[in-house]
């Protein structure tokens, strides 16, 4: 095992995990800033059947991350991190092949940088192991082309596993089909007719495969906005020294600042002479490869031969001097590396530029993509392209490494190993030295104070919602020592959470659409004028309050001071209360009143006239009555119809005398009850008019994401099980045929 040519990669991305994750092993859980998995993490999100404006991206990552949660706890919460090296390493070094050399080098090039670094920080995983995946797609690629036609649909099959992860490799991963496509057909590799089926089919597969995502698009209205504010927010920052193009080009430029974390290049004295070193070495394994000059005993090329023999079938041995002896390699094996290394170059110049965004000499092109292109509004945040540039280094690099190794700078074989471990291994660690013992200290496990298990013990489950607060998506708590993460409450308690959903970044509070979240912020702003706050939350299902003593939580003591909330919970980390205005998770309506918006909603609540389902009216004065269409008062009637869920997208509305009634779910266009579309109250919730009989109140664009599921998922499983059984089957008739 340890003669396979993985075998020192593999050790290696263990070893590099191990000096990261050190402080990680055996403690608490592992809480970043868009990374923060508690004990309740669910399985089946509101995102992923399609409560989220009809988004349903990254389900695959988080169905994955869930599942681990449930079997391995809190050390699921490290492990993908963990996990992270060994399968960038060897994805990186299979790629590159060659010497051992050749692939510790680009497999460490590819594992420790400053994207890696950043991603780290702020826990975005599902796309680091789309990151460490990447190099096996694309071997997966250049291989199918050359293939039978069955295998044409290899690619597509990567391409939909790392979009299920993180939606971005719809873009980053296309970038590379396109890549493969341009490059066969620019080096005459295949006649254009083959190639561009082979596209037609990777792309068209991949569609079907991405129905899901496809189909609930524009079946309801967004969460958040997509739009200028964000690319500005998002956009890829240069240093302060060097401006934004050399920033780039060291794997830097990721959009947030601070707070948090100190940067390698904050800390390294002379990086950028480090850097100009790599890329030194990246030139010189592009020169080499792409003028087709042979590597002295290049044993395999990565796209065609199996991998770990050389031509003359030799074992690769541990050092350059040990690999194959053959000094003369075959041409088509040089070709194939020319073309490698021509794909190469193509996805790191279009991920330079395109990780640039709409500034740079590209800038207009992304950003009339950004306007015009269907979904590519996913990339407002550009610098995630960088990871195509990183791929390129990290290969050319493993190829620089081995032809400098093979300089006779000493005699000896041990000379030439050390070679090749200097420059191949303590160069990139140098470039990127903080990653180890968790950034530098920086990241470390925290243990999930006991009050959160107390608070979800006592809540338990059932019908009505726990208001989270303070009312921040992101926040500094005192188990994490002050580092900021996102709102722990989501995935800490069984129950339906509502916690904010402001973004809070630079000069931007917030990007929600959501009327609940403008209903709840104007509450915030007048809750020491209020003593009712529990009547006015009622209508959202708020069953309890938990307020987390983090930040700025003493900004809302006057939660004490409402006559309808019970403190049932005050502890050191958190206070609970119970909200005795609850009702349900519906009500029926008696009274309807128009009113101007949010501000006369509030007013008529201080007059105690506010009726259930108040439904806003911008043309209306502040607390007025006014007739609206469609929108009759229903008199008082002691058969009120009861409200029953029967899943998060389906609420049973028993029967009773006509009249309106509002449920606790939040407004979405899409929300029909007996072929009617339900209206929004001022508050965001839905709002029906139901009959004698009953019904019940559904969210249609659940239709189409089951349907997307089920020719997404059968899809998928058809063509694995093809490319699964044909080449058994094929092999058996070889066998009856001989």
């Amino acid at each position: 095992m340890l003669r396979h040519p993985d075998a020192a990669t593999l050790i290696l991305g263990l070893v590099i995990g191990l000096g990261v994750c050190a402080p990680l092993l055996g403690g608490g859980r592992l809480f970043l800033l868009d990374w923060t998995v508690g004990p309740h993490d669910a399985i089946a999100t509101p995102a992923a059947l399609g409560l989220n404006g009809g988004l349903t991206t990254g389900i695959g990552g988080s169905v994955i991350f869930a599942i681990l949660n449930n079997v391995f706890g809190s050390a699921s919460t490290w492990l993908p991190m963990l996990a992270f090296f060994p399968i960038a390493t060897v994805g990186a070094g299979r790629l590159a092949g060659r010497s051992r050399w050749s692939r510790c080098a680009a497999g460490t090039l590819y594992a420790v940088n400053p994207f890696v670094f950043n991603r780290l920080f702020v826990g975005h995983f599902a796309l680091l192991i789309g990151y460490a995946l990447l190099p096996f797609a694309v071997k997966a690629a250049i291989r199918s082309l050359s293939s039978r036609g069955l295998r044409w649909c290899v690619p597509a099959l990567w391409w939909a596993g790392l979009t299920s992860l993180s939606p971005h490799f719809a873009w980053i991963y296309g970038l590379v089909v396109l890549g493969v496509a341009i490059v066969a057909v620019s080096t005459k590799q295949h006649p254009l007719r083959r190639v561009t089926g082979w596209f037609a089919t990777c792309v068209g597969a991949f569609a079907l495969m991405s129905t899901y995502i496809i189909l609930p698009n524009g079946s309801t209205n967004l969460s958040t906005q997509i739009g200028s504010v964000s690319l500005n927010l998002y956009r890829t920052n240069g240093d302060p020294h060097l401006g934004l193009f050399a920033n780039v080009l060291a794997l830097y430029g990721f959009w947030r600042t601070g707070p948090g974390p100190e940067l390698p290049k904050d800390v390294i004295i002379g990086w950028p002479f480090i850097m100009f070193a790599i890329l030194v070495i990246v030139g010189v394994g592009a020169w080499y490869a792409l003028r087709r000059i042979p590597v002295k005993g290049e044993a395999t090329d990565s796209t065609s031969e199996t991998e770990g023999e050389s031509t003359t079938g030799q074992s690769l041995g541990p050092t350059t001097t040990s690999i194959a002896v053959d000094e003369t390699v075959n041409q088509s094996n040089a070709v194939d590396q020319r073309r490698l290394a021509i794909l190469l170059v193509f996805v790191g110049v279009a991920g330079y530029f395109l990780a640039l965004g709409n500034q740079g000499p590209t800038g207009g092109l992304f950003l009339w993509a950004y306007d015009h292109v269907p979904f590519f509004s996913i990339m407002r945040e550009p610098q995630k392209f960088l990871m195509l540039l990183a791929l390129a280094y990290a290969i050319l690099f493993g190829w620089g490494v081995e032809r400098l190794s093979q300089v006779d700078v000493s005699p000896t074989k041990v000379g030439a190993a050390a070679t090749a471990a200097l420059i191949g291994v303590v160069l990139p660690l140098g470039y990127c030295a903080t990653i180890f013992d968790g950034l530098a200290g920086q990241v470390t496990s925290s243990p999930l104070p006991p009050a959160y298990q107390r608070a979800d013990a006592l809540m338990g489950t059932g019908t009505g919602n726990i208001l989270v607060l303070p009312w921040h998506i992101y926040m500094e708590y005192p188990f994490t020592s002050g580092r900021v993460i996102a709102n722990v409450g989501p995935t800490s308690f069984r129950r339906n959470v509502i916690s904010g959903d402001n973004v809070q970044a630079d000069d931007v509070q917030t990007q929600s659409t959501s009327p609940r979240s403008a209903y709840l912020q104007q509450l915030f702003l007048n809750g020491s004028k209020t003593n009712n706050f529990g009547a006015l939350v009622a209508p959202l299902g708020v069953r309890y309050v938990v307020l987390s003593k983090a930040v700025d939580w003493p900004a809302y003591s006057w939660l004490n001071h409402q006559k309808d909330l019970k403190l049932v919970l005050d502890d050191q980390s958190l206070e609970v209360w119970r909200n005795v205005a609850y009702r349900g998770v519906g009500q029926r309506v008696t009274k309807l009143t128009s009113v101007s918006g949010i501000a006369g909603l509030l007013s008529l609540a201080k007059l105690n006239e506010l009726g259930a389902g108040a439904v806003v009216r911008s043309e209306s004065a502040p607390g007025v009555a006014t007739s609206v269409p469609g929108v009759t008062s229903s008199p008082a009637s002691t058969t009120l119809p009861s409200v029953r869920q029967l899943s998060p997208v389906a609420y049973r509305i028993s029967s009773g005398t006509p009249g309106w009634v509002t449920v606790d779910t939040t407004y979405q266009r899409g929300w029909s009850f007996d072929g009617h579309a339900a209206k929004a109250t001022a508050e965001g919730t839905v709002l029906v008019r139901v009959g004698a009989q009953g019904g019940v109140l559904e969210y249609t664009p659940w239709r189409l994401v089951r349907l997307g599921y089920i020719i997404s998922a059968g899809t998928f499983v058809a063509l694995a099980l093809v490319l699964i059984v044909e080449p058994r089957r094929r092999k058996r008739t070889r066998v009856r045929v001989r």
